[in-house]
């Protein structure tokens, strides 16, 4: 091979494709990670929920895995982004600005990105990550029996309050203008102690990251010690998948995922699909299971392919 050919190429190098890289280079693969180092968490200032990294900056659980990955020879980090995949006869090829490059295995880890902005409220970036965020299996021990908001819209903010009342009993779900069309949803969440505001919000009030207040299209401000969001805006870092037009089925959250087998292989042979990319939101813990995962099954299709009957 040459250095431009790989056995697999992994694009993106979050924790599912950095966990990936770590199992193939201990089963001496070739492969090639291009990764951006813009991840979906930059913003937060703690990744939780991922046994013995629980409370470390992304940031150093992405330096650390570097390091660990220089060990293995097999293994070829490189800070370019993907532009295009190609789908030929006997292998892919993987285009960035600065090069191209073929393999017969493509393992597709390049997650979402939020796009905050789009939501429109004044003051949500300066919050975002610090005291609102979006999940609370990540960040909802640290806001446990706080004076919480859930900030979306008229369908899911109602619903998403349900599951943060279990970290706090304190929780008034804002709908940003919009009517909650569900009266028994209403009378459910009163039921339980959920207040609903349905005024629009003109800015979300703050110090140093930590919200303190929401100010309604009334001057009226709420109290809050910071929140969850039910919508993020996300969007899929790479458009890959759709233009290969590769099939969605419904999955959680009211979002899309593409379909694979047990393996997480798609209906395009060798193209794999894991993580983020894949539902939307798998969190870090779950991230790191498929690459570890997917791995060891390319590898076994690797050793299959080479073996003498």
């Amino acid at each position: 091979m040459n250095n431009k050919t790989f056995e697999v190429i992994i694009i993106g190098g979050g924790p599912a494709g950095m966990s990936a890289a770590l199992v193939l280079g201990r089963s001496r693969i070739k492969t090639l990670i291009l990764n951006t180092e813009q991840p979906r968490n930059i913003v937060t200032t703690h990744s939780h929920g991922f046994l013995t990294q629980d409370g470390v900056h992304p940031g150093e659980i992405l330096n650390r895995a570097k390091i660990q990955l220089k060990k293995y020879p097999s293994v070829n980090y490189k800070l370019q982004k993907a532009i295009d995949l190609e789908v030929n006869t006997d292998n892919f090829l993987v285009k960035t600005a600065q090069d191209e490059y073929k393999s017969k295995r493509v393992v597709i880890a390049t997650g979402y990105r939020d796009n905050i902005d789009q939501i429109g409220i004044d003051g949500l970036s300066e919050v975002y990550g610090k005291s609102i965020y979006p999940c609370p299996f990540c960040d909802g021990f640290e806001m446990a029996d706080k004076k919480l908001a859930v900030i979306g819209d008229g369908t899911i903010a109602p619903m998403f309050s349900k599951t943060i009342a279990h970290w706090s009993n304190d929780v008034i779900a804002f709908t940003n203008g919009e009517q909650v069309a569900d009266m028994d949803l209403l009378n459910n969440l009163e039921k339980n102690g959920i207040s609903i505001i349905e005024k629009k919000i003109r800015k979300l009030l703050s110090k140093e990251g930590k919200l303190w207040g929401i100010e309604l299209e009334d001057n009226s401000i709420i109290e809050r010690e910071g929140g969850f969001l039910s919508d993020t805006q996300s969007v899929e870092s790479t458009n890959f998948a759709q233009k290969l037009a590769l099939p969605t089925e419904p999955g959680h959250f009211g979002m899309e995922t593409y379909k694979v087998d047990e393996n997480k292989e798609t209906e395009i042979r060798g193209l794999f699909i894991i993580g983020d990319a894949r539902t939307g939101w798998s969190g870090v813990a779950e991230s790191v299971a498929e690459g570890s995962k997917v791995a060891a099954v390319i590898t076994h299709q690797i050793i299959d392919e080479n073996w003498i009957d």
